[in-house]
Formats: C-alpha cells, sequence, structure tokens
C-alpha cells in the first residue's frame, strides 16, 4: 500500500513590524512624553520588560501603546541598561520605537522626520532587519 503524503502548513500570526532607531540624550521617560506629543500617540510604561539571551537578569523597559491606532501597536524600548546592549548592532541607539502592524514606507518615513523635529533627537533612522537578523518584534501583541 502506498504511503499517504503529510503536507502541514505552519502558521505565521506575527505582524509586520518596522524598528526606528533613535539616539536622544533625554531620558527614556521624556523621550516617550516627547512621541507623544509629536506622534499623538499614547505611550505609557507597559509591565512588560525585554530581557537578552545572554544575560536573562537584565530587564530593559518598554512604553507601549495598544491603544491609538487599530492597525499599529508602538513599542519605544530601551536599547542601554548600565552599559549592556539589547541590539548589539546598534550601539549608538539609546532607544528603538517598534511599530507593529500595518507600516507604510510613507508613513515611516514621515514619522522618521517628525521624530528628527523632537529637541534632544540626534538621530532617527530605519533599521534594516536582516542587518540586526530579527524576524520578530521585540513586543509582540
Amino acid at each position: 500500500m502506498k504511503q499517504k503524503k503529510i503536507h502541514r502548513l505552519e502558521e505565521n500570526t506575527s505582524l509586520p513590524f518596522a524598528l526606528i532607531a533613535i539616539s536622544c540624550h533625554e531620558s527614556l521617560l521624556k523621550t516617550a512624553w516627547s512621541l507623544n506629543k509629536h506622534l499623538k500617540i499614547d505611550l505609557s510604561e507597559s509591565e512588560s520588560t525585554i530581557e537578552t539571551k545572554e544575560n536573562p537578569s537584565q530587564k530593559f523597559p518598554v512604553f507601549s501603546d495598544r491603544e491609538t491606532s487599530p492597525v499599529r501597536f508602538y513599542s519605544l524600548i530601551s536599547n542601554r541598561i548600565s552599559n549592556v546592549l539589547l541590539v548589539k548592532e546598534l550601539a549608538n541607539i539609546d532607544y528603538i520605537l517598534e511599530i507593529s502592524g500595518e507600516v507604510k514606507k510613507t508613513d515611516l518615513s514621515a514619522i522618521i522626520k517628525e521624530i528628527k523635529q523632537i529637541s534632544g533627537v540626534t538621530a532617527a533612522l530605519e533599521v534594516d532587519l536582516t542587518r540586526i537578523k530579527r524576524k520578530t518584534a521585540f513586543c509582540p501583541i
């Protein structure tokens, strides 16, 4: 008797996402406040944190907004805690703004342009996800 072939579909439920690297000499709280004001979002301190595989005891704080937009979710993540980097490839970056969901290139460019207008921000740029080998969002829904 001939053996049946079995095909399995793997469900990919992760939302698309984009990362914006932000270099800013202001604190995380002040940066979140400024982003709220300029982008008209509502980042607030999240109870969840991010940890690295190398040092699970090191917790990176997150400010999130899951309410402002029905199609986008924002998370501001500190990239540096006590000289430990969350993303080693982004050594000169202080914060990462993660936008999960529907993000068009034109929208992303407009967001970056607006971030650059914030006092204290010295750089804001889109992160090439292949450069940091990131396949999933830091703060999945």
